[in-house]
């Protein structure tokens, strides 16, 4: 990675270049003497947003400059400031353990620039080294390349600072070991002390993106990184319909099924998925009570905290939409992996026309890679003779706001059983249930509920979009064979 020269600071390179997303993070050493020409070349980059680790007795002059916004979270204990002396690796487990609360905020302000960000302490080094590697490392980027950018700041760092340290250390009384250590800690970036500092947050807590939501960072703000930071092929969504919850976990065969949703998230976590947002179409309780959906909103966060990703829900014929909203505070929109997913209302059976007016607006400005909407009636109907004529009662409303726009799929609910159907040429997935499966084979006057509950897994990305229904329930293995030898038995 090329460093970027700039009149004023130094270490100064493109770290999103390190996740394959060129000019959106930067990071450097101080911008406190920054020349005309720095700014200019700053802004050139399109910098918009200075995040500083540094507290304030760090900074010599009150950022002045009106060509971007500084946001500043002080990593060092204000009370002590930077260490003086001390190992590299000690200093980076204290920094990851004392302060993880400003390590997450940090992140997070990454994630939530609208612009090119640029992250910096005083030599770029250590703070902002720890920073850009969580960064990096929650949205995917392999160890070996975030350790790779680290490392390229101890070079940069030794001829401006090396004259400083030893002058700082030789008023210390420190024996050679120290010395040794010390000086390390002012002027290298060893590759080992990342290494070392990345296993501890994960031995600590199993993996860099849970260390950030236990200190605060949110499912959402992880979404917006990968957004920012994470060019993929496809776009993974875990999809679960009408739950049922109830207060009263035994009050009927079709309710109390939120144990289900932690079988699925099991289910998921045992596999090679890894959802970036978890959409549920509706029907989340039975009867529409606050009683009711505290549980489920408790076992909403709860799979969103072990699934590491945002959630989007919308309400279902069952749901009381004005309750849902205030218990779980549902966005209406979110933006992951190059993809906006959009929730609509349509619990009375309906799209009303003050939120189709919305969808519109919202669908007037296309975006990235395409729109997912999300509402419990299916806008086509049901296979099943009994459910005639319980599909969106104004379907054909909804597909004149989806014609011509950047809409890729629609997911639904409501069925109890999986189908799929197209809108205006748009690709339409029902998701089965989490409750029971509607059996399709009988009459207009019987509906029969099968203990077969089940969920669904979508991808989207260059090749279009599939729905992958799936049980969450242990099925019978009948062989375990290798790829190669399925394809010559087959």
């Amino acid at each position: 990675m090329t460093t970027l020269e700039v009149a004023g600071t130094y270490n100064l390179r493109d770290a999103g270049a390190v996740a394959g997303t060129p000019g959106v993070l930067y990071r450097s050493a101080a911008l406190d003497g920054l020349e005309p020409a720095g700014v200019r070349r700053l802004g050139d980059l399109g910098v918009g947003t200075v995040l500083d680790l540094r507290d304030a007795s760090e900074r010599p002059l009150p950022e002045t400059d009106p060509s971007w916004t500084v946001e500043w979270v002080p990593l060092y204990d204000p009370d002590t400031g930077p260490p003086t002396h001390g190992d590299i690796t000690d200093v980076y487990r204290d920094l990851l353990d004392r302060r993880g609360r400003q390590m997450a905020a940090a992140v997070a302000a990454v994630a939530r620039a609208t612009a090119p960000v640029l992250v910096h302490c005083t030599a770029g080094k250590d703070r902002t080294g720890l920073v850009v590697a969580l960064a990096l490392t929650a949205a995917g980027v392999p160890d070996d390349a975030v350790v790779d950018d680290y490392a390229r700041s101890g070079p940069l760092v030794r001829p401006r600072r090396e004259g400083t340290a030893r002058e700082l250390l030789a008023a210390q009384d420190l024996t050679v070991d120290q010395h040794r250590s010390s000086l390390e800690l002012h002027l290298d970036s060893p590759a080992s002390a990342l290494h070392t500092a990345l296993a501890h947050v994960r031995d600590r807590y199993g993996s860099v993106r849970h260390y950030l939501l236990h200190h605060g960072a949110s499912a959402a703000d992880l979404a917006r990184l990968d957004e920012r930071l994470s060019p993929r092929d496809d776009l993974t969504l875990l999809h679960v319909s009408d739950i049922h919850g109830s207060s009263d976990a035994g009050s009927s065969e079709t309710s109390g099924r939120i144990d289900r949703l932690a079988q699925v998230v099991d289910h998921v976590l045992g596999s090679t998925f890894a959802p970036d947002a978890l959409i549920v179409t509706g029907d989340l309780v039975h009867e529409g009570d606050v009683a009711a959906y505290r549980p489920v909103a408790d076992a909403l966060e709860h799979a969103a905290r072990r699934l590491a990703c945002p959630v989007l829900t919308v309400p279902g014929n069952h749901d009381d939409p004005a309750l849902l909203r205030s218990v779980l505070a549902p966005p209406r929109v979110l933006r992951v992996g190059g993809f906006r997913l959009v929730g609509i209302d349509s619990s009375s059976g309906r799209v009303h026309d003050d939120e189709l007016a919305w969808l519109r607006a919202e669908l007037a400005t296309p975006y990235g890679r395409g729109t997912i909407l999300a509402l419990h009636h299916p806008p086509i109907p049901s296979v099943a003779a009994s459910l005639a004529g319980r599909g969106l009662l104004n379907a054909d409303a909804l597909t004149d706001a989806v014609r011509g726009s950047d809409v890729v799929a629609v997911l639904a609910g409501h069925y109890h059983h999986p189908m799929s159907g197209h809108l205006a040429g748009v690709p339409v997935w029902v998701g089965g249930s989490l409750a029971y499966l509607q059996d399709v084979r009988t009459g207009p006057d019987a509906v029969v509920g099968l203990d077969a509950p089940s969920y669904s897994l979508v991808r989207a990305g260059s090749t279009g979009v599939t729905f992958l229904p799936m049980s969450p329930t242990d099925e019978k293995v009948l062989f375990r064979t290798s790829p190669s030898a399925t394809a010559i038995a087959t």
